[in-house]
């Protein structure tokens, strides 16, 4: 499930739009765009009763306590709410907080039935431009060493766009690499990748660097390799964790 608490903001899909719904009024964006803007980046996982409940109460939450909620938005909320909001997820995973859960959604649920506040002002400021971390192509594959002394391959899967930067994203293939002779030539699209779970708050699929000096190349620790890859490997958003080079390494070889 991935909540750490039975708040409607104790999860990173509610955070995620919250946040993004006021940078977004922040760098000059109407409600609609800002909304717009929130739902496309949410847009794949819109599908899933319990993600669009999460994603549309919280956007009308924080549009209300900015005065600027709309009828359309607000009824999608409320329908969700009034059929249940996510409380099966909650009576699945987490059956002990199910009551501070409907306890939170009622509330909530009281105040997008309430006026709405005045608009609140919001200082704009153009956005800055992002730093992008890479210019390497999908499909690039990297070597890691491990604390083992073995390597394993990273294969740069998508990009993320984060408030200041563009990120490379890596899935990390599940066969560790024991020498030079164990190394292949070209990887296929269904190479099996490894999912970082232990000891995490969900399971992680993919993940991305966390720097340590933005002075640096982001790469820095990792080696370029000449393998093909055969075709596009699966990439969620979702599903990634970001993490220091050292703390990769140090996770992938407990999961190995």
């Amino acid at each position: 499930m991935g909540a750490w608490g039975a708040g409607l903001y104790s999860d990173d899909t509610t955070c995620d739009v919250r946040d993004d719904y006021i940078q977004h009024l922040k760098h000059g964006l109407s409600h609609d765009e800002a909304c717009q803007k929130v739902l496309g980046r949410q847009a794949a996982r819109l599908g899933e009763p319990e993600v669009a409940c999460l994603v549309y109460v919280a956007l009308a939450d924080t549009a209300w306590k900015y005065g600027r909620l709309d009828e359309t938005l607000k009824d999608k909320a409320l329908s969700l709410l009034h059929a249940g909001g996510d409380l099966s997820v909650w009576e699945r995973d987490a059956p002990g907080d199910v009551p501070a859960r409907r306890k939170a959604l009622k509330a909530i649920e009281a105040r997008l039935a309430t006026p709405q506040p005045a608009e609140k002002p919001v200082k704009v400021s153009p956005p800055k431009p992002r730093k992008v971390r890479t210019t390497a192509p999908l499909g690039s594959v990297f070597s890691l060493d491990l604390p083992s002394q073995r390597q394993v391959l990273l294969v740069l899967v998508g990009f993320v766009e984060l408030e200041k930067s563009i990120d490379p994203v890596f899935s990390v293939l599940a066969q560790p690499i024991a020498s030079a002779e164990s190394m292949p030539i070209r990887i296929a699209g269904d190479a099996p990748t490894l999912v970082l779970s232990k000891g995490f708050r969900q399971p992680f699929r993919h993940v991305a660097i966390l720097p340590r000096d933005e002075r640096k190349d982001i790469l820095t620790g990792l080696t370029p390799l000449d393998i093909t890859v055969e075709a596009a490997l699966p990439f969620q958003r979702e599903h990634t964790v970001w993490l220091a080079l050292g703390r990769i390494a140090s996770e992938v070889d407990a999961h190995l």
